[in-house]
């Protein structure tokens, strides 16, 4: 049976991240050509990254009131507006929010090797360590999801989230869920003490969080 409108908790251990991920997203593509102080620095950033990151995630489900001509409404009076809904979330009944972070302490050891040491290498690498970090936490919170809905009978749609661009349901172009309505996801968890804040320009804190959605469709068979 659906929980409404209970925050509850999810965390992982920090997923290993390989130092070839962290050079393949820096243009990297010949792994075997790469300077040793350049491999050096990557394995340094992994395994700095998997010594301070904490997946922490809080999560709650709304029901669905409307989804009319890209305009959602949850149990709350809570709105959003994107012209995606429709196309990824028109069969669900309930919305899942979720916010989850690695923790601020990635995030500082950044801001270290660039203020106080100077080494801009290395915060790069540790910086790309701790997003591939919080998108490998994120995976395992989706099958998380997953396997506790699938036993109550629903389905648990794609992820979407603020501040991210989906294909137009039309096939022209894109379409973009504002950034600004990051301030109405928090505003599903209430008075929830919650591991990240949001700054008035809706920048979470720490850097290195996600916040998303689910929806929730009734099992078919």
């Amino acid at each position: 049976m659906i929980q409404n409108d209970i925050v509850s908790s999810w965390a992982c251990p920090p997923p290993p991240i390989a130092a070839s991920r962290v050079l393949r997203v820096h243009k990297y593509r010949d792994l075997s050509k790469i300077r040793p102080v350049i491999a050096n620095a990557a394995e340094d950033a992994c395994k700095t990254a998997l010594q301070l990151a904490s997946p922490d995630a809080r999560y709650v489900v709304l029901p669905i009131k409307s989804l009319k001509t890209g305009r959602m409404s949850v149990s709350g009076g809570i709105e959003f507006q994107c012209g995606a809904f429709e196309k990824h979330l028109s069969e669900c009944e309930y919305l899942v929010a979720f916010i989850m972070t690695i923790g601020p302490d990635l995030d500082n050891r950044v801001v270290s090797l660039v203020d106080e040491v100077f080494e801009p290498l290395d915060a790069l690498f540790l910086e790309t360590a701790g997003w591939l970090t919080i998108e490998s936490a994120t995976r395992q919170f989706s099958r998380h999801l997953k396997e506790e809905f699938a036993g109550q009978g629903w389905d648990v749609s794609l992820r979407m989230g603020p501040g991210y661009e989906y294909p137009s349901p039309d096939g022209e172009g894109r379409v973009s869920w504002d950034l600004w309505q990051q301030k109405q996801l928090f505003e599903m968890f209430g008075d929830a003490e919650l591991p990240v804040s949001l700054s008035q320009m809706c920048a979470m804190s720490p850097k290195m969080s996600r916040s998303g959605v689910f929806g929730l469709t009734r099992k078919t068979h």
